[in-house]
């Protein structure tokens, strides 16, 4: 996966253990408001396993070429891109707002799917929080017994609008 340009605190959070993330993130400030206007370039971070394992899972849904998110008018939506490489294009869109995290109950930028998007994503939530530099700490977790305390780190970095 591209992602825009990072910085420190950014390139920071990459390839920390898997155990290291909830902490990290229980660490970051909570957000003041929802991005708006902006494009995110994602990445998977994390241990070796999940960064290897994340692009080819998401293969085999409606998030296959994932390479970010847009931000607008309080919607959030993914970008994908085809194998060929072309302009992102939007896709499942999401519900954005402020609300409690799971991992720690402060405020997150909470993105939940609507129950249309279908399996796996009418489940899927990402929790954000910003890391300082324009970049923002990303943990998806599935609402779903025993496996809404799992969650799965990723990175979003600014980019310019495609």
């Amino acid at each position: 996966m591209a992602a825009g340009t990072a910085s420190s605190a950014s390139a920071q959070v990459r390839r920390l253990g898997w155990w290291r993330y909830a902490a990290v993130f229980g660490a970051l400030p909570s957000p003041k408001a929802v991005p708006s206007k902006l494009d995110f370039g994602a990445e998977f971070v994390g241990p070796a396993w999940l960064r290897w394992s994340a692009g080819p899972s998401l293969a085999l849904t409606a998030l296959a070429g994932w390479c970010g998110k847009r931000f607008a008018q309080g919607q959030a939506v993914n970008l994908v891109r085809d194998r060929r490489g072309g302009a992102p294009r939007a896709t499942l869109p999401m519900q954005s707002l402020l609300a409690p995290s799971t991992i720690d109950g402060r405020v997150v930028v909470r993105l939940q799917y609507p129950r249309e998007a279908g399996v796996p994503w009418r489940w899927a939530v990402d929790e954000l929080r910003p890391l300082g530099d324009g970049g923002w700490l990303g943990m998806m977790h599935l609402e779903l017994p025993l496996l809404r305390r799992l969650h799965f780190p990723f990175l979003l970095t600014p980019m310019e609008r495609a």
